[in-house]
């Protein structure tokens, strides 16, 4: 096995530093929900944040820094991940920045009753199971990763890959779902099906070419793992896949 360049090692660095940073987030806020549960709400907490521009840049880096973590071989492949860009930023820019979907619903319901049951909403239900959500897909894709980091050019046949044949392409779409359940948008409920379905259609294309590569081999893998929803019990066969 090659060994990795100094580019790949560089971009490794990002992409882990950036997910063990999103899941000590993740993680913070769960439990933050979680503590709130046992007291009212009141004060800043029932109001939508606005105007937090440098949080908006943040958080979009960290969560899109991850995406270094998944094999990109061809400029085609770029197509989804600028879907989950798009995603991560418009969400990020409501949640602390212009709150859009906000505005537009309190103009029909009210500001002041719509932020309170909103944002009682966001930390009673949104934030602790977006997050923990979230948490599983980023948990996904770094798993998919190490396999794919172990066996570089060969099958992978191990770890997460032997439940999912694309667990890092099931990460980001779980990423993207946690998301919008912890703070609904209007562009985000437009675009997660479109990103989600831009994710299918990736990994068939990628599936052509595994079968293509190996074959008997992957078709006998396909039949026996599935590609985004993981059984209860393992199959025996070999599971090797790229995505």
């Amino acid at each position: 096995m090659a060994e990795p360049s100094a580019r790949e090692r560089w971009k490794a660095a990002v992409g882990v530093g950036a997910a063990a940073v999103s899941i000590t987030v993740l993680l913070v806020a769960a439990a933050h929900s979680l503590m709130l549960l046992r007291e009212p709400l009141h004060g800043a907490l029932l109001s939508v944040p606005r105007g937090q521009w440098a949080l908006v840049l943040g958080s979009s880096l960290l969560f899109l820094a991850f995406l270094a973590l998944l094999p990109v071989r061809l400029r085609r492949d770029w197509r989804p991940h600028g879907l989950y860009t798009a995603f991560v930023v418009s969400l990020f820019a409501e949640m602390f920045g212009f709150p859009l979907t906000a505005y537009l619903f309190s103009s029909a319901l009210g500001w002041t009753w719509f932020e309170r049951q909103f944002m009682t909403y966001m930390y009673r239900l949104g934030m602790p199971v977006g997050s923990l959500v979230t948490l599983a897909g980023v948990l996904l894709v770094v798993l998919g990763w190490r396999e794919l980091h172990r066996h570089r050019g060969q099958l992978v046949t191990t770890g997460v890959y032997r439940s999912l044949r694309h667990p890092q392409y099931v990460g980001l779409v779980l990423v993207t779902a946690g998301w919008l359940i912890h703070w609904p948008t209007l562009p985000g409920l437009v675009m997660w099906p479109v990103l989600t379905l831009a994710y299918v259609r990736q990994a068939k294309r990628e599936e052509a070419d595994m079968v293509r590569r190996y074959r008997a081999a992957y078709e006998a893998y396909r039949q026996t793992t599935p590609g985004w929803v993981p059984r209860c019990t393992r199959a025996g066969a070999p599971r090797p896949s790229l995505s």
